[in-house]
């Protein structure tokens, strides 16, 4: 069991093109491949698949060469430790925000890829600065975080290595 989450780009509603030039760039610095259309990540190294936390994951990314906006998904995420900073660095990587069909809140915007007036129902969203507030607003009521929701958004957030967005 776990979390159906996707991955995204928007902006009033519409889906756009994740930054497929960090996208590419943090699968390079990671290690990793995307060795046919299934859109399963593999490891450069040995071409085992993407394994988090000792366990394998469905975690897909479309491809970066396709046609229409990229996008990505896991649909059995457990949010240990790996994959939540994994999911995380993606996100930033690809200006990407992390949708949760589970409920409220529905849009969990990592390190400020998307302003408030980008989403569809920003009162339906939060801000996460690290992967272990992602890990903790997916895993914990959304009246308990609701602070979140308040956060400025005018600060930069990191990029996927931790410098300042651009």
């Amino acid at each position: 069991m776990g979390f159906s989450l996707m991955f995204v780009r928007v902006r009033d509603g519409d889906l756009l093109d994740a930054d497929r030039v960090g996208l590419a760039d943090f699968l390079s610095r990671a290690g990793l491949d995307l060795p046919d259309d299934s859109g399963e990540l593999s490891r450069r190294s040995d071409s085992a698949p993407l394994a988090f936390d000792g366990r394998s994951t469905d975690l897909q990314l479309d491809d970066l060469s396709q046609e229409g906006p990229v996008t990505g998904r896991i649909d059995h995420a457990t949010l240990g430790p790996e994959e939540a900073e994994f999911i995380f660095r993606l996100c930033v990587a690809g200006k990407m925000m992390v949708v949760n069909p589970q409920g409220s809140p529905m849009y969990i915007v990592p390190g400020d890829t998307h302003a408030r007036e980008e989403l569809p129902d920003p009162d339906d969203a939060v801000w996460v600065r690290t992967s272990a507030e992602l890990a903790h607003v997916l895993g914990s009521s959304f009246e308990d975080l609701s602070s979140f929701r308040d956060r400025v958004l005018e600060r930069p957030g990191p990029d996927a290595e931790g410098e300042p967005a651009r």
